[in-house]
């Protein structure tokens, strides 16, 4: 028997987001079309409509090293971490299981750092560039901004509480958390690239504004092991060393969105955060 959160406001705030999960999924699930394909052709492009299909309508090749694509869908969009890490936080709020606190904090660095590198979701270093606002006019753009910032919004929350309560980050609740991110990354990988995903050519079958898939170097789905699950190590590491220097409550509270904008501009800075960017012409619906 599942037991509810005894506070009252946190299991409404939490069954509130879980219903605009529940839409945002839908979204995600039905509507196809891409951010790349829609800035050249609108909405009148032949991947931006609804339909039921959802694993057969991915559709494309490599043609002289370069991809082309004649259907695509956003099942990719329903496999994002930010939308299942969002999952954690609304299930912390209706069930107040400490398990899912320890998780919703450990992988709070998502939609922040989501947030800020897709400002610009074609080019995360270039923030001033006038098309931004246009970018987020985009029905699915809108769709990803409300899912970071719904994130944003529980992340804070959460955290704020658990500083009220002193609570501390703890390591071995917050790992299977931290693993859990893997086995997504994994299974975007098994299930929206050719088998066997690590073979060349296939490590980046799929392609999507804000799935970040760009990691530097592929390891037969180790790279994410090496490089992504330390960082969030280390980025857990360095609030609880900080939250445990500071005194001031309110100070406590902007320190993980102090280390979460500072990484991120690091990373976009020395093109670690690379979104994919793909030319018009790779649609050949159109």
């Amino acid at each position: 028997m599942v037991k509810l959160n005894p506070n009252l406001k946190e299991r409404r705030m939490g069954f509130l987001f879980m219903f605009i999960f529940f839409l945002i999924g839908l979204f995600y699930l039905f509507y196809d079309g891409w951010l790349y394909e829609w800035v050249e052709y609108g909405y009148s492009g032949a991947n931006q409509h609804w339909d039921l299909i959802i694993f057969g309508d991915m559709n494309y090749e490599i043609i002289n090293g370069e991809y082309v694509y004649h259907t695509t869908h956003n099942l990719m969009h329903f496999l994002y971490l930010c939308y299942w890490t969002g999952a954690v936080n609304y299930l912390y709020l209706i069930t107040g299981n400490k398990w899912l606190k320890q998780g919703s904090i450990a992988t709070m660095a998502f939609a922040m750092m989501a947030f800020f590198s897709t400002i610009n979701p074609l080019e995360a270093s270039n923030i001033f560039s006038t098309d931004v606002f246009k970018f987020h006019s985009y029905y699915l753009q809108i769709v990803f901004d409300i899912n970071h910032i719904c994130g944003i919004i529980m992340g804070f929350y959460i955290f704020n509480s658990s500083i009220k309560e002193e609570e501390e980050i703890n390591f071995k609740m917050i790992t299977p958390f931290i693993l859990g991110t893997w086995v997504i990354y994994l299974i975007t990988k098994v299930v929206m690239t050719p088998w066997p995903f690590w073979a060349p050519g296939n490590e980046l079958g799929y392609y999507d504004t804000n799935q970040i898939n760009n990691i530097p170097f592929q390891l037969y789905g180790f790279e994410y092991l090496l490089l992504a699950v330390p960082l969030l190590y280390l980025i857990n590491f360095l609030v609880r060393f900080l939250t445990q220097k500071i005194k001031n409550p309110k100070l406590k509270a902007i320190v993980p969105y102090a280390i979460f904008a500072s990484f991120t501009l690091i990373f976009v800075s020395i093109d670690f955060i690379v979104l994919q960017n793909i030319p018009y012409q790779a649609f050949l619906g159109n």
